[in-house]
C-alpha cells in the first residue's frame, strides 16, 4: 500500500469516527431544566425517584426581579407514577428552585490528581457523613468559567447532600411521601 492510500484510509477512519465520538460528547443541554434530583430506595422511609425542577418561561431571567417572579415545575416519578406540581400552588417549590443558585461552587481536584500524606497538613480529609434522611444525586447543567456549559453529577458533597434532601423534604407537603408499602 502506498503513501496515498495509507493516508486516505487513515482519513476515512478519522472522518467515519468523529461522529461516533461527537455524539458522546455532546449531551442535549436542556436549558429550561433546573436539577434532576435522583433520590435513593430506603426501605423503611421512601422508595427510588426522581424529580425534575423546571423553570416556566421566559428560561433566562434579565433581572432579578424576573427570576423571583418566575415559575417553576417539579415533576416526580417512581414506580407508582408521576405527579406534577408548579410554584403557583405550592410556593416552597419557588424557594427550593431559588435556593439551588446560592450552593458554593463546586471545586474539581480528582483525588488521583492531588498528593495526599507525606507533607504535613497534606493528609486526607475526614468530612462529615450524612447519617440520616434523603440520600440524593443531583445532575444539572452549570455555565463554566469560559462561558460555556458543562453537565455535572453530584452524589455527596455535604452542601448538595444537604440542599438535596432539604429540597425533597420542603415538596413532600405538596404531593405527599412515597412510603414504602411494608409486606404483612
Amino acid at each position: 500500500m502506498d503513501c496515498r492510500s495509507l493516508a486516505r484510509l487513515g482519513l476515512t477512519a478519522v472522518l467515519v469516527s468523529t461522529p461516533a465520538m461527537a455524539s458522546a460528547q455532546d449531551r442535549q443541554i436542556f436549558s429550561d431544566r433546573l436539577v434532576t434530583i435522583t433520590v435513593a430506595d430506603d426501605p423503611h422511609y421512601t422508595i427510588a425517584h426522581s424529580i425534575v425542577i423546571e423553570a416556566g418561561q421566559p428560561v433566562y431571567a434579565r433581572t432579578g426581579a424576573e427570576l423571583e417572579g418566575r415559575s417553576w415545575t417539579a415533576t416526580r416519578t417512581s414506580e407508582r407514577g408521576t405527579e406534577t406540581i408548579h410554584s403557583d400552588a405550592c410556593p416552597a417549590l419557588r424557594t427550593v428552585a431559588l435556593s439551588f443558585a446560592t450552593l458554593p461552587p463546586l471545586q474539581v481536584r480528582p483525588m488521583p490528581s492531588v498528593a495526599h500524606g507525606g507533607e504535613p497538613g497534606a493528609a486526607l480529609p475526614m468530612p462529615p457523613t450524612r447519617k440520616d434522611g434523603f440520600s440524593t444525586r443531583l445532575t444539572f447543567a452549570s455555565e463554566t468559567a469560559d462561558g460555556s456549559y458543562a453537565s455535572v453529577e453530584v452524589a455527596g458533597g455535604n452542601d448538595y447532600s444537604r440542599w438535596g434532601h432539604d429540597a425533597v423534604s420542603a415538596l413532600l407537603r405538596c404531593w405527599g411521601p412515597l412510603t414504602p408499602i411494608r409486606a404483612s
